[in-house]
């Protein structure tokens, strides 16, 4: 076997090993350096056809890890939006009850602020209550 041969296997093994460690992140959920992935996936392109293998590797996982991100990325956004949906109510309550007119509801009242209060849970916790047994959040 020539040297030449031998150096092509040997940095094959070498990108093979990269492309495992890579591998055993992204299954393990660890965070990657995102450039050294994509450095790697620049070095399995620039290589010659015996590396075409990992570099079907490399594409599934570069799939996997976007698929990762979206998911996360997903369910922050969700979470933002029943939040959103949960104050919504809220913000008009307090919108509704802050104007400046003599004939706003509980206004006179003595317990008004308190009834004010109370709805104001009420629809909180109502909301937080159906979102949870829709198993939304």
């Amino acid at each position: 076997m020539g040297i030449r041969y031998m150096e092509k296997l040997r940095k094959e093994v070498i990108l093979e090993n990269k492309l495992n460690e890579f591998e055993d992140d992204i299954f393990d959920g660890k965070n990657i350096d995102i450039k050294a992935f994509y450095r790697l996936k620049k070095e399995l392109l620039d290589s010659s056809e015996d590396t075409h293998n990992l570099l079907e590797l490399h594409m599934i996982l570069e799939a996997m890890l976007d698929k990762s991100h979206n998911e996360i990325l997903n369910k922050r956004l969700n979470l933002l939006t029943i939040w959103s949906t949960i104050f919504l109510p809220l913000s008009f309550y307090t919108g509704l009850f802050g104007m400046n007119f003599d004939d706003i509801p509980f206004l006179n009242n003595h317990h008004g602020f308190w009834i004010f209060t109370g709805l104001t849970i009420i629809t909180a916790v109502g909301m937080f209550l159906y979102f949870k047994r829709n198993k939304w959040l």
